[in-house]
């Protein structure tokens, strides 16, 4: 791996501070909500962050300038971006977290509340493709068990798809 680009070193700088987070909330935070809820919800920010950025490089819509054009299949050639080898596509992962941004900037998570099908169906295989995703109560529950993979994802998707 070479050097990290500005995207990346502040993807990574976000995850950090995100790391504070459960201690901040137990310490400070209000105890009728729980940690864990918020800490999900400060995850699905990120992915949310995340899907913007590469939203905004492209004219159209995420899911025809980024989902539409990856291949189906990961080409043999491409470097490697994340180590171990994760068994689902870079299209796939595509996929999963634009699933989660539209839970998240929709719904707060809540499944139930995406309208589009595809959509729909994108978030509720996010936490299939991704470890650090569950599902609970119709709900999203994210934690840090995605921070690596999805930024990989990101610098994958930007090599790519310039």
């Amino acid at each position: 791996m070479g050097k990290m680009s500005e995207f990346e070193l502040r993807a990574n700088n976000i995850v950090t501070a995100i790391g504070a987070s459960r201690d901040r909330i137990d310490d400070f935070g209000y105890g009728d909500d729980p940690t864990h809820e918020s800490v999900s919800r400060i995850y699905g920010m990120f992915i949310t962050w995340l899907t913007a950025c590469e939203e905004a490089r492209h004219p159209y819509s995420y899911s025809k300038s980024v989902i539409d054009a990856l291949p189906d299949h990961d080409d043999p050639d491409w470097k490697v971006y994340i180590s171990p080898k994760t068994r689902w596509t870079l299209k796939e992962r595509a996929q999963a977290l634009w699933g989660i941004r539209i839970a998240f900037t929709h719904g707060d998570g809540e499944i139930n509340l995406i309208s589009n099908s595809k959509n729909k169906s994108y978030a509720i295989n996010s936490a299939r493709i991704f470890k650090g995703v569950s599902i609970e109560n119709n709900r999203l529950v994210i934690n840090g068990a995605i921070e690596h993979v999805a930024i990989r994802t990101m610098v994958h998707i930007r090599d790519v798809l310039p």
